[in-house]
Order: structure tokens, then C-alpha cells, then sequence
């Protein structure tokens, strides 16, 4: 398979992750950050699957760190924010302002440019 496939799913499971941390702190309904809270966070389906998925991109990182130089592969790493940004305003209600829409175009356009040198 092309690395681009590993570089791509490594980056989705990242985001999902992040996403999958969000919601799960969300249906803790206030987490304190002590023994008993870290035991709740660790007992949460959501923060769960999120850690599953955040060491799988972990494992596919590594692969593509030993198949790419880092200088094309790290830049990909930013199509994370605009996955997650996407993600959190379709499915979590956050907000769509104008600065963060061009902030994205900008990442998506240094993306564009890399994978393409």
C-alpha cells in the first residue's frame, strides 16, 4: 500500500481520537483530576476507544516515519485540525467563525503544496 494510505489513516485516527476524548469528558459531566477521576476517565467507553485509536496512529506513525522523511510526512499532520474542526462542528455543535474557515484553507493549501513537492 502507498505510504500516503498510512499517513492518512494514522492522521484519522489521531483526530478521531481527539474527538472521541472530547465526548467522553463531555459525558462525565465535570471531571476532577484526582485518583477517583482518573479511574472514571479510564472506565469511559469513549475515552477508551480514543486511546485504542490514538496508539494505532501511534503504531501507523512509526511505519511511515521509516518509510518518508519526516519533512513531508510531519506537515500532513495538520490535516488533523481540519478533520477535527469538521468533525466538532457537524457533530458537536461548535462554531463556524470566518477566521477559523481561513485558517483551514491556509492549512489545506500548505498540505496541497507539500504532497505535491
Amino acid at each position: 500500500m502507498p505510504v500516503l494510505f498510512f499517513i492518512l489513516l494514522s492522521v484519522f485516527l489521531g483526530a478521531a481520537a481527539q474527538v472521541l476524548f472530547k465526548v467522553g469528558v463531555q459525558h462525565l459531566d465535570g471531571v476532577v483530576f484526582d485518583l477517583q477521576g482518573f479511574i472514571r476517565l479510564g472506565l469511559s467507553p469513549f475515552i477508551l476507544t480514543g486511546l485504542v485509536s490514538f496508539a494505532a496512529s501511534f503504531i501507523l506513525w512509526l511505519k511511515v516515519l521509516a518509510e518518508v522523511p519526516l519533512s513531508y510526512a510531519y506537515p500532513m499532520v495538520s490535516l488533523g485540525y481540519v478533520l477535527v474542526f469538521l468533525v466538532s462542528w457537524l457533530f458537536l455543535g461548535e462554531s463556524l467563525p470566518p477566521l477559523r474557515i481561513l485558517g483551514l484553507v491556509l492549512i489545506i493549501a500548505g498540505i496541497l503544496a507539500i504532497a505535491r513537492s
